[in-house]
């Protein structure tokens, strides 16, 4: 398995962070993918992909913190460290959150769209209540590759981004007593599109909720895909990493 979305710097990691990486290695976690939230943590992400070399990195300003972008920051950011980063994100637009105004976070994620493009990268995308948005947003800029990360919505919008190239991947919520209605959705949608995440230090899947999540967790968001699509967990396991391997191209 590969966890195509954990947030290894956290603070909640800081005791143990060494021990949960370990532990995610002996239950079968081959790499993690590491979005970035504000472009400042990008040393931090470094120093940690320095220790561990299946640990990838992404860059790119949450939407939440759209407010801090800044064109100039982005573009030293990428002239100088490029090779290091396989995806651009996470980014996108959350309209639940009144953290940011829906315009800034628009102008704000169509400045990475672009540059996703520019330099032929995916893109990870934060989606909360703006679906519509996100997906005029990709066509408009053209961006033809990417993950809808935690994904929560249903499989009809699915399908409108996946045929722009775009991925579905599923994290703790698909576990949720209260997610029966996900659960049919992701059904309907191929694994053939699917990876999967942890989001951790968030979103710990049933069996933890109230804990902190981490990507030895990971297991359960495949066990729940697999029953699902009425799968072996292996095969479930086989089919999501190599989805992530061709998106990410690790």
């Amino acid at each position: 398995m590969i966890d195509s979305h954990a947030h290894l710097i956290w603070e909640n990691f800081d005791l143990d962070r060494d021990e949960i990486i370990e532990r995610a290695f002996n239950i079968g976690i081959k790499a993690f993918i590491h979005p970035c939230v504000e472009l400042k943590d990008l040393p931090q992400m470094r120093g940690l992909q320095k220790k561990y070399n299946n640990l990838f990195i992404c860059a790119g300003t949450h939407p939440c913190h759209a407010n801090d972008f800044s064109k100039e920051e982005v573009e030293q950011v990428f002239k100088i460290n490029k090779i290091d980063f396989i995806a651009i994100g996470e980014t996108g637009l959350d309209y639940y959150h009144k953290d940011c105004m829906p315009e800034i976070q628009k102008k704000v994620f169509k400045e990475y769209c672009i540059l996703a493009k520019e330099l032929n990268l995916p893109l990870i995308i934060h989606c909360r209540d703006a679906f519509e948005d996100v997906l005029n947003i990709i066509k408009q800029t053209g961006v033809s590759k990417g993950v809808m990360h935690c994904y929560t919505g249903n499989a009809e919008y699915s399908a409108k981004f996946w045929e722009l190239g775009f991925y579905t991947s599923f994290s703790g919520c698909l576990t949720f007593k209260n997610a029966k209605e996900l659960r049919e959705e992701a059904k309907k949608i191929p694994l053939e599109r699917v990876l999967i995440e942890t989001d951790c230090p968030f979103l710990a899947p049933q069996i933890y909720r109230g804990k902190r999540n981490e990507p030895a967790f990971l297991i359960e968001v495949n066990k729940t895909l697999a029953e699902i699509h009425n799968i072996d967990e292996k095969r479930c396991e086989e089919i999501t990493e190599y989805n992530t391997k061709e998106l990410f191209k690790i």
